[in-house]
Order: structure tokens, then C-alpha cells, then sequence
């Protein structure tokens, strides 16, 4: 068995190698653009893994029994125990920079035309009221974002006391909520395309001054037994505060409540980068 520093040392030299190789494939104009944030995407959380495991092994004996090793608990299929997820999250201010939020939003009320209706998984109506608009339309944002996200993850992760995973890829989009928009009493995961959504953020920007009221997000603590979600009586209600954003377990449920334009102008409306990170 390799002692900590020999593993530090083999880890570090076919780190840099994948590294030397995935740069070189960047640069390269055939590759899809997709196929090339992917795998910087994969480069970078791979760097900011083996940094955190350098430091987890600095403070543990050299040889640790695989009985010492407890499961990750998204990883257990049967559930038999309550799991009660309490309803915190994280908010950071200022996220972006005064430029690339200017950017962001003139950007988004250039594309006006591209958003399109909401949806839910179960096509359930008058659940969701919002407008989408999809990455190919924001690709500068996608990357700043991207970059961005993995490096407070983290910090995030420990602060929601969440266990640490690897990310194989983020879902991202831009909602406006206009004049009486909503989202109903939901869960980011499901048993399908979002069963490994972990963790959820939501960036705020809109005009100034602000042209809507409501539209606060009310985080509720959700009991989980048996592949069943059931909100319970707590929950903390979250303003969306211009230029921020927000972290929370995406198996916590939650709603957006309704939103009020006075001015019924799309320029007015409450604007959010959200999206998913998956395991």
C-alpha cells in the first residue's frame, strides 16, 4: 500500500499529465464546444478533489480499515430510516462582478425572444408559471458561471455539511418570472433524467430599481422515507436579493411564490440563473 506522500506524488504526475493532454484538446476548433467545457469541467474538480484529499490525508494514519469507510448516503437505494433534511442554504452576495452582471442582464433582455414556456416532469397544469431560456444562448455566461460554481462549491458543501462528490456535469438556464408567475411545492430529483441532481443554485439579477415584488423562495424541511418526500412544518424564506445566489440539498422541497410586475414589462421581471449540480 502506498504511504500518503507516495500517493500524493503518483497522483500529482497523472494529474498534470491528464492536465497537459485535455489543454491541448481545447485548443483544438473541431471538438465540439460541449465536448470541450466537459472535460475542463472534469480537469478542474478532479484539482480541487485531490487538493482537499491531500489535506484529509495530512491528518489520517497511514494504513485506515475499509470497515472505517461509511457509504455515501445518496448512494443507498434502500431506505428504511427517515432522513429529516433541514431547510438550509447558503447565500452569497455579489457573485458577479458589477460588469458581467450589467452584461448578464442586458444580454438576457436582448434575447427576450428566445425564452419559451415552462415545463414540469409530469406535465401537471397550472403548476409552474416562468419563461426559459437555454445555455446556447448565454455560452460566455455558461463557462464564467461554470468556473465559478465549482470553485465555491466546496465551501458550499461544508457549510450545508453535504458530503463531498464528483461532479459529472451542471444542468443550467435562465427563468424570468413575470406579472403572476410561480412554481408550486416541488423536488429537483426524481427517478429519472434528475436522480443525480445533488445540489441546486439559483443566481438572482434583475433591473434596478426593482420593477416586482414577491417572488421570495420558501425552502421547506423535507422528511425522506421509503422514496418518499414529505415537507414538514419548518421552513426558511429566502429574498432574492439582486446579485446573489443560493445553495440547498436538491432534495429538499421548495417553492417560488407568486411574483408581481406592476408594469407587466418583460424588463420588469424577477431574472434567475438556476440550475443543478449532478453527481
Amino acid at each position: 500500500m502506498l504511504s500518503n506522500s507516495e500517493y500524493n506524488i503518483q497522483f500529482d504526475k497523472i494529474f498534470s499529465q491528464a492536465l497537459d493532454l485535455v489543454n491541448s484538446s481545447l485548443n483544438q476548433p473541431d471538438i465540439p464546444y460541449n465536448e470541450r467545457l466537459n472535460a475542463a469541467l472534469k480537469v478542474l474538480e478532479i484539482g480541487i478533489l485531490s487538493s482537499q484529499q491531500k489535506q484529509l490525508n495530512s491528518l489520517l494514519p497511514e494504513v485506515i480499515p475499509s470497515s472505517d469507510i461509511s457509504p455515501d448516503p445518496f448512494l443507498q437505494n434502500q431506505q428504511t430510516e427517515a432522513i429529516i433534511l433541514n431547510p438550509d442554504y447558503v447565500q452569497l452576495d455579489n457573485f458577479l462582478s458589477e460588469e458581467d452582471y450589467q452584461k448578464l442582464l442586458k444580454m438576457t433582455l436582448a434575447n427576450q425572444d428566445k425564452f419559451f414556456p415552462s415545463e414540469v416532469i409530469n406535465n401537471e397544469s397550472k403548476y409552474r408559471e416562468s419563461y426559459i431560456l437555454l445555455p446556447q444562448h448565454f455560452v460566455e455566461f455558461h463557462e464564467l458561471l461554470t468556473h465559478q460554481l465549482l470553485s465555491v462549491r466546496p465551501n458550499v458543501m461544508q457549510q450545508l455539511q453535504m458530503p463531498m462528490f464528483l461532479v459529472s456535469h451542471l444542468e443550467m438556464q435562465i427563468t424570468a418570472h413575470l406579472q403572476g408567475g410561480y412554481y408550486k411545492i416541488h423536488q429537483d430529483v426524481d427517478a429519472g433524467k434528475a436522480a443525480n441532481r445533488r445540489l441546486t443554485y439559483v443566481y438572482y439579477f434583475y433591473q434596478e430599481p426593482k420593477g416586482f415584488y414577491g417572488g421570495d423562495l420558501r425552502l421547506y424541511e423535507t422528511k425522506i422515507q421509503d422514496n418518499q418526500s414529505l415537507i414538514q412544518e419548518r421552513f426558511n424564506q429566502i429574498e432574492p436579493r439582486n446579485n446573489s445566489i443560493i445553495f440547498f440539498d436538491s432534495r429538499c422541497k421548495h417553492e417560488v411564490l407568486p411574483v408581481y410586475c406592476p408594469s407587466q414589462n418583460f424588463a420588469d421581471s424577477r431574472f434567475a440563473l438556476n440550475g443543478w449540480i449532478h453527481a
